[in-house]
């Protein structure tokens, strides 16, 4: 039975979908004042985990039934579920985290699997009666559970910090606010989180204090005065301490926490703070232009191996159940210090650099606990397309212990990620290359997540975004790999990516991406709002700002450029396409009595189609201006009438970007000068383009910081490969809406 039969109007409040729902006669209500459990077979965990989440949906008084029959709510695991239920539960893909709810006889039922399906049960029904101003919800019965085992998200505690930025998003939250993240987890069925931390650490490290993120200089925006100002900035966890606390809050939930940090890049603040412990560049690659080795570290030095091995026996410490390695994504070259060279001068540089990360691997695994789990992201680097004889050799040096967080996406039509199945085996793949969230913050905040509004240059080349994700998750549940793994490294007005995760970790055939969009909409928002939601994350424009400018480079993740009269065309019909997303959002943050999270959402979605209206205008209007000055029209009037108005527009662009958004201007502790926001680069361009006509009002800054992105450098073989990647086929996903069960 389809849910929105089953459920009726409360359909909407239920993500994931549960696997099975049929409805009965009549209605229970539920009273707020008071309501009566009865808890049997759970720990005193669990047991706190319930009273805790009662009190949150609004139960003002909780009382113990002394027997099954007097509850309002019955929970019952173990020994006291019926025969037949247990029978029941045990034929679902994993029956210890599911669960059975009845709502009817005047209350409700859960027989969980384990302990954690009967706390899923309950979040089914708070959820539902969330939706229930009166208390009153349709009788049902609700057989549910998992169609992977785990079901990951990855947010980020600290990404690139005191390399590329300080902090954006939900790295600068503080400890309530990271509670609140996990309740949603949790209530959403989430059971893992992937939690970033690349560059200086966000915590105490007494033994290398000069590697934290405590008073980094910081030049941001202010608008009162109209300039930058610097500030000291320093992580909200080495302020006010909520790490390890958070920690044992999810694990309560059921949530595993996992660190995932750089193998050995990015690994704390020790590259910055002792630069001679990077990996050398020869002179030949210095004279190439190479600058980025400020990231990775020499592992044949002493000190360097002494540092790491210090640094993940500190994250254990503080209470994560496991760790994943992130391998360097420099794919061109290795260090070439003396040292390396006798090492490993005879390999290739992706060779020496696997190599590095399985001597590494040994050695994290001697000094971590064997309950601690461990994995890594690595063997991404192109030919995409390995020989299965290559894979092999990798997998028999790799520590059996370890488990895989990157198995490839959508390459090859899939069959690349099939023979990684075949190779490592389902059981040691934890995530494929689903990272469609990780672009829009890699591109600077930007709303990119479905394709359906890019022109079809750009959709022969998009390969990272919701629906690519969506796919990936439907295979890997398919081909039976442990669990899925989203990366969500923006969370402000892209939390359909973590919803998407939910879902589909879950019941992974239940909706088609269409309808999962229309339902996460609504999930989010509430059916008229939701509506409008839909409409306009189908219709909201992505354009980065180099998209708009002829004279920088192609940046990998979108190369295009929307310059001519094709180009301009499509600018124009962007702009109407912005404003409508304008009007919608518009009168979503209207709505009275919106939530917080209902609120968040759409203001930073409404900050986005801002930026995308003020992008979309400034490439409109030079546009308009090459096009005259092309034509030989002299009129020079004219033309600092349009120089303005795109000079007007990418400023406008540029003000949204400081007056909403902490850490936006480049930063060079490294010795290059990095950053996100291109914005100032097109802007320079711009002004020299005019100056030639113009004159010297135009006059270009000599001193703008030409940046380079944090995310950009290693990935420029992209821009050959995207292609490909893009016109890939999921083959692993396409088994029917019983394919999980197959």
């Amino acid at each position: 039975m389809a849910m929105s039969d089953a459920l009726g109007r409360y359909a909407y409040s239920l993500l994931p979908v549960p696997q099975r729902a049929v409805r009965a006669e009549g209605e229970v209500v539920f009273r707020r004042d008071s309501i009566t459990v009865y808890i049997e077979g759970l720990s005193a965990a669990e047991s706190g985990v319930v009273r805790s989440e009662l009190r949150e949906a609004g139960f003002e008084r909780l009382r113990t039934a002394p027997g099954r029959t007097e509850a309002d709510l019955a929970i019952a695991v173990g020994e006291s579920v019926p025969r037949i239920d247990r029978e029941r539960l045990n034929e679902l893909a994993h029956p210890e985290q599911s669960y059975r709810l009845t709502i009817g006889d005047g209350g409700a039922t859960i027989y969980g699997g384990g302990g954690i399906g009967a706390l899923y049960g309950l979040v089914t029904l708070l959820s539902l009666l969330r939706e229930s101003p009166d208390g009153a919800l349709p009788a049902v019965d609700i057989v549910d559970g998992p169609d992977a085992r785990k079901r990951i998200v990855s947010p980020t505690l600290t990404w690139y910090a005191g390399f590329a930025r300080a902090g954006f998003g939900t790295q600068l939250w503080e400890g309530p606010r990271w509670k609140a993240f996990i309740d949603w987890c949790f209530r959403h069925k989430i059971n893992a989180l992937n939690l970033v931390m690349y560059g200086f650490w966000p915590f105490e490290f007494p033994e290398y204090p000069e590697t934290v993120l405590r008073d980094l200089k910081v030049h941001t925006w202010s608008k009162e005065i109209g300039d930058w100002i610097e500030v000291s900035f320093t992580h909200p966890n080495l302020r006010k301490p909520f790490l390890e606390e958070i920690i044992r809050y999810a694990n309560d939930r059921g949530i595993d926490m996992y660190a995932y940090i750089g193998l050995n890049s990015y690994s704390g603040g020790y590259p910055v703070a002792h630069p001679e412990s990077r990996g050398q560049l020869s002179r030949e690659l210095l004279d190439q232009g190479h600058v980025n080795n400020y990231d990775s570290l020499c592992a044949s030095r002493k000190d360097v191996r002494d540092y790491l091995i210090a640094s993940v026996k500190r994250i254990e410490q503080l209470g994560f159940n496991g760790l994943v390695f992130e391998e360097s994504e420099e794919v061109q070259w290795f260090c070439q210090c003396e040292a390396c060279k006798e090492k490993y001068g005879h390999l290739p540089p992706n060779d020496a650099k696997h190599s590095v990360s399985v001597d590494l691997l040994w050695a994290y695994e001697e000094v971590l606990r064997p309950e601690t789990m461990i994995a890594v992201r690595w063997l991404r680097e192109p030919p995409i397309v390995k020989d299965r004889a290559v894979l092999e050799t990798w997998r028999d040096k790799l520590p059996e212990r370890v488990k895989l967080f990157w198995a490839p996406g959508l390459e090859d039509d899939d069959r690349e990620f099939l023979k990684w199945v075949e190779v490592f085996g389902p059981e040691r793949i934890w995530s494929r290359n689903c990272e469609g969230s990780g672009f829009a913050a890699s591109l600077g905040r930007i709303p990119y997540i479905i394709p359906d509004t890019f022109p079809e240059s750009l959709k022969n080349y998009a390969f990272q975004h919701l629906w690519n994700d969506i796919s990936q998750f439907q295979g890997a549940v398919n081909t039976g790999c442990e669990g899925i793994n989203g990366y969500g490294f923006e969370w402000y007005g892209h939390e359909l990516f973590f919803m998407a995760a939910a879902q589909y970790g879950w019941n992974a055939w239940a909706q088609t991406q269409g309808e999962f969009l229309a339902h996460a909409a609504r999930h989010l928002f509430g059916e008229a709002n939701g509506a409008r939601y839909e409409r306009l994350i189908r219709t909201l424009p992505c354009i980065h700002e180099t998209q708009i400018c002829d004279t920088l480079p192609s940046f990998p993740f979108m190369p295009n450029k929307y310059i001519g009269d094709e180009g301009r065309r499509y600018l124009e019909d962007c702009e109407m396409a912005a404003e409508s997303a304008l009007a919608d959002l518009e009168a979503i943050l209207a709505t009275p009595g919106l939530s917080a999270l209902q609120r968040e959402s759409a203001e930073a979605t409404r900050i986005m189609a801002l930026r995308m209206r003020e992008v979309i205008r400034a490439g409109i209007f030079f546009n308009r201006y090459l096009d005259e000055r092309d034509q030989g029209r002299n009129d020079a009037e004219r033309l600092e009438r349009l120089a303005d108005c795109a000079l007007y527009h990418a400023e406008e662009d540029y003000r949204l970007i400081k007056e909403h958004y902490f850490d936006t201007k480049e930063h060079c502790w490294t010795g290059v000068a990095i950053g996100e926001y291109y914005i100032p680069q097109v802007i320079n361009e711009y002004k020299k383009t005019f100056a030639e006509r113009l004159g010297e009002r135009y006059k270009p800054n000599e001193d703008a910081a030409y940046i380079v992105g944090g995310e950009s450098l290693p990935w420029e073989w992209l821009l050959e490969w995207g292609p490909k990647i893009a016109r890939a086929k999921p083959h692993a996903a396409i088994r029917g809406r019983e394919g999980a069960k197959a």
